[in-house]
């Protein structure tokens, strides 16, 4: 696969509720955070966040087992992300 540029445009709309605009014709998508910032519109950003890690190593894994000719469909994959502070009481995925 030859080398890619992906660009995503955020643009906040009010609060903490931004429109995600992709390249290539990808339709947008309203991400919102829950109360109390947000007001639950549309995924999060950890939501988002975790269904590409989870997308992502689903594709891997679907590409490895076709390269050796194995037919694993439908796949499907639970992602869990824990949200909480670190010991310098920073917000963390």
């Amino acid at each position: 696969m030859p080398d890619q540029t992906i660009t995503v445009s955020l643009t906040q709309q009010r609060d903490y509720q931004f429109t995600v605009v992709f390249s290539g014709g990808v339709p947008d998508l309203l991400a919102d955070e829950p109360a109390p910032l947000g007001t639950a519109q549309g995924p999060s950003p950890v939501q988002l966040l975790a269904a590409a890690v989870g997308n992502c190593l689903s594709d891997s894994l679907l590409f490895a087992l076709r390269k050796y000719k194995q037919s694993p469909e439908p796949l499907s994959c639970e992602i869990e992300a824990r949200v909480g502070r670190n010991d310098q009481g920073r917000m963390r995925v």
